[in-house]
């Protein structure tokens, strides 16, 4: 199995027209001959629409891919005691992606923050395994008593491995997870067709009821690399700031490729 990035079978795509790419290009100052991000992408079989880190048009500059083998969803949901073989598969991965030109390497996995350590540690370029690597930086900005909060894909199956792997205090973290039978994991874990609606629907619902039952908590952040396309509608109904793999992946580029902006070229560094 491999990801898609168009619609095939009965999926039901009830969804807006993407800008151009050459216009999100544009609008941040970003071209076709910029370095591309890199993309471990695994083996789960699924439409990817705009907004999803695996399409090209969710980003304003090239990305590239590599399929890593044997990363299937009950591979990669785990409690994160991932095997030394596992992690060489996308070690080799990371080496093809360098190989072809990525300055960088996101994944298609939140879970794979229980991995960040020895990926960063083996991959030839920097790697950002996971949504949940902007969690710090948020505890950072928030107050003490405001914790954060994290929608995931399988509660419990997300523990406290992967957030002190981060370096997070797990007792500022709040975590919600989709139940068994969501149409989100009937998709990545059983094949079902892919029902936009009905999936906005659920994640909406289901971030709704994290701030519910945690009202104190400052933002919120979506773990599953499938969420971004709804955090708009997510982000409406909560009313708190919304975090996800797509704002992690434009603040990493940023600083791989560092570009000026052009209200900075009307003027020279030197003026006064």
């Amino acid at each position: 199995m491999i990801d898609k990035e168009t619609s095939e079978g009965n999926a039901t795509l009830p969804m807006k027209e993407p800008d151009s790419i050459q216009e999100a290009v544009m609008a941040r100052e970003y071209t076709h001959s910029d370095p591309p991000l890199g993309f471990l992408a695994v083996e789960v079989d699924i439409h990817r629409p705009p907004g999803d880190p695996f399409n090209q048009n969710t980003w304003p500059f090239p990305l590239i891919r590599e399929k890593v083998t044997g990363t299937s969803e009950a591979q990669i949901v785990t409690n994160g005691n991932y095997e030394d073989a596992f992690i060489d598969r996308f070690v080799q991965a990371a080496i093809r992606l360098k190989e072809r030109g990525a300055v960088g390497i996101i994944t298609s996995c939140g879970f794979l923050a229980a991995a960040q350590t020895r990926l960063s540690a083996l991959s030839p370029i920097p790697v950002a395994t996971s949504a949940l690597v902007q969690v710090p930086s948020l505890l950072a900005i928030s107050p003490v008593n405001r914790p954060i909060g994290v929608l995931t894909y399988d509660s419990a199956r997300l523990g406290s491995a992967h957030l002190l792997e981060l370096g997070i205090d797990p007792s500022r973290v709040r975590v919600w997870g989709l139940s068994d039978d969501s149409h989100l994991r009937d998709i990545c874990a059983r094949g079902a067709n892919y029902d936009a609606d009905r999936l906005e629907r659920e994640l909406v619902a289901e971030a709704k009821s994290l701030v519910l039952q945690h009202p104190d908590v400052a933002a919120v952040v979506l773990e599953c690399t499938n969420m971004p396309p709804y955090a708009d509608r997510i982000h409406d109904a909560i009313q708190i700031p919304v975090y996800d793999v797509y704002t992690m992946g434009m603040w990493f580029y940023s600083g791989l490729t560092r570009r000026k902006p052009l209200s900075w070229k009307a003027s020279d560094a030197r003026d006064t």
